[in-house]
């Protein structure tokens, strides 16, 4: 089992540790705590990867290989469990 993770952050640059994650998370909470319901819909939509969640991307020498999978029998879509589960906890 490899325990080394390599935590890449939405420019592409690799996070060091935890730290940077954490931080973005808790930038992100604070700006949708300020916002309407309405708001918060809208700005999950206008933020949303407009291009397939497959794809490569190479950083040094290393080729990373990201793909994603989705049960097309689901009941919803990716977007209404998203703000399902993220509204739910705000």
């Amino acid at each position: 089992m490899n325990d080394n993770i390599l935590y890449i952050d939405e420019e592409g640059y690799p996070c060091d540790d935890y730290r940077d994650i954490h931080e973005a998370i808790e930038e992100t909470t604070a700006m949708l705590l300020t916002m309407t319901k309405e708001e918060r819909i809208d700005w999950f939509r206008q933020s949303r990867y407009p291009y397939p969640i497959n794809f490569d991307m190479e950083i040094g020498n290393t080729v990373y290989s990201v793909s994603s999978h989705f049960n097309r029998a689901a009941s919803e879509s990716l977007q209404e469990k998203a703000e399902r589960i993220i509204l739910n906890k705000l």
